[in-house]
């Protein structure tokens, strides 16, 4: 039988397809996501080369094999043909770290182009625009035969190659001089075949050559175990910039809450930040961690916060509360940890808002916790927050003096105060000749 087509070219490079994909099946037995990836383009590429021989030959055949196994074939052909160029697209993209929005949508364009193509070739039976065969058998090239057999696969390789080029950084610079130079290449025997030489089977060939220059050129397997690491320290780069961006804007928020918990009072300035500036302070002495040291500043900073719910008239009034108005403002531990508690990514937030009223002697509210029932967050606070309002203006009251207050602290261990926590702020005042840890106005 006389072959209208070329195709030695393609079965000497067959041997070296398989021996490839066996290579890489073999050697990449714990394999990337792009490993994966140069896996199946490799696979797709060996058998579109095999089924483009047996193309062919078959339809070399002419009267012999019916038309519907021609039909058949160069069908198989031109979708395996598109196939390809679609998973050197993900090839690409396997490299890449693109946001999930970004990938999702455009998996979605490319299976809608890969999806437009094969509808071609599955309705070209009934259509007749794609290609036909005359009663001889002859192979007929009808008015799309050109995009759909030529168009879409190049199509997707450009695409891939676009993609590549405009994220050069992820490749060395002699490894991106090797691929253009591929591309160049493939790209310009593929129109040559396409254009002049329709009867040399040479596509596959030369993708068949690609896909080992890229082999040899990127896929080691100690590059990509390298191009991996790389990959992973980004993304943990890019993460902890993201948890320090998180964290900034958490406690910039958390600024601003408490100074609008505080501008609700009248006499106070600032009273928050430093119930938190000496709660940390006190963790610290303790021998706390400094994560645990932010936390309990996160802490004192909105220990008040369910003054939000508490009427002006009542936070600011002079004269002594009467009996509602202090069960009214009493209130101001449960809505705060009413209001805390919802922010589930940080749950120990709400303790310093709704135990930091409560006393180490069970006298306290609102649940009249005892000793170690009570939170140590929360007895800190307790502590720092009794410091600043002995050491403050308020409307019911004036700052005592240094030593007074010390007293006060000494007085109430073990009653108010956990006596093993009030020993650090004991020392914290002693030290503190200046009595410099106060509200100055």
């Amino acid at each position: 039988m006389q072959l209208d087509y070329n195709i030695f070219l393609e079965v000497a490079v067959i041997p070296l397809d398989i021996i490839l994909f066996c290579y890489l099946v073999m050697r990449y037995s714990s394999p990337t996501p792009v490993n994966t990836a140069f896996r199946r383009f490799a696979f797709a590429v060996t058998v579109t080369n095999i089924v483009d021989v047996v193309t062919a030959v078959v339809t070399s055949a002419h009267e012999r094999v019916p038309n519907a196994v021609h039909y058949l074939f160069n069908i198989a052909d031109s979708a395996l043909a598109a196939i390809s160029g679609f998973l050197f697209i993900y090839y690409i993209y396997a490299y890449s770290t693109m946001e999930e929005a970004d990938l999702t949508r455009r998996k979605w364009l490319n299976a809608t182009l890969l999806g437009i193509d094969l509808l071609l070739l599955f309705t070209n039976p009934l259509t007749g625009w794609v290609f036909t065969y005359d009663a001889a058998g002859n192979y007929i090239h009808e008015f799309l035969f050109t995009p759909v057999a030529y168009g879409f696969p190049i199509l997707f390789f450009a695409i891939g190659s676009l993609y590549m080029m405009t994220h050069r950084e992820r490749y060395r610079t002699s490894q991106l001089i090797t691929m253009i130079l591929a591309i160049l290449v493939a790209g310009t025997l593929f129109l040559l075949q396409m254009l002049f030489f329709d009867d040399v089977l040479i596509t596959f060939f030369i993708a068949s050559l690609g896909i080992l220059i890229i082999f040899l050129s990127l896929e080691t397997p100690e590059y990509v175990r390298l191009l991996k690491t790389t990959a992973e320290l980004k993304e943990a780069r890019s993460r902890e910039a993201a948890v320090e961006a998180q964290e900034r804007l958490s406690r910039e928020v958390m600024l601003a809450l408490s100074k609008a918990v505080d501008a609700k009072d009248h006499y106070t300035n600032g009273h928050s930040e430093r119930v938190a500036r000496y709660a940390r302070e006190i963790a610290r002495r303790m021998g706390k961690t400094e994560k645990e040291q932010e936390e309990i500043y996160e802490l004192g900073l909105l220990h008040d916060i369910g003054k939000i719910g508490i009427s002006e008239e009542i936070i600011n009034k002079k004269d002594v509360l009467t009996k509602d108005e202090f069960t009214e403002i009493k209130q101001h531990t449960v809505i705060g940890w009413e209001i805390l508690k919802t922010i589930t990514e940080i749950p120990w937030l709400s303790k310093g808002a709704r135990w930091h009223h409560e006393r180490f002697d069970g006298t306290g509210y609102p649940d009249g916790l005892v000793g170690k029932e009570i939170p140590e967050e929360a007895r800190i606070i307790c502590l720092a927050d009794s410091y600043d309002a002995m050491t403050s203006e308020r409307s019911y009251s004036y700052p005592l003096a240094q030593w007074e207050v010390r007293d006060q602290i000494v007085r109430c261990s073990g009653t108010q105060f956990d006596p093993d926590i009030a020993k650090y702020l004991i020392d914290m005042i002693d030290e503190d000749e200046e009595y410099e840890l106060r509200e100055i106005k």
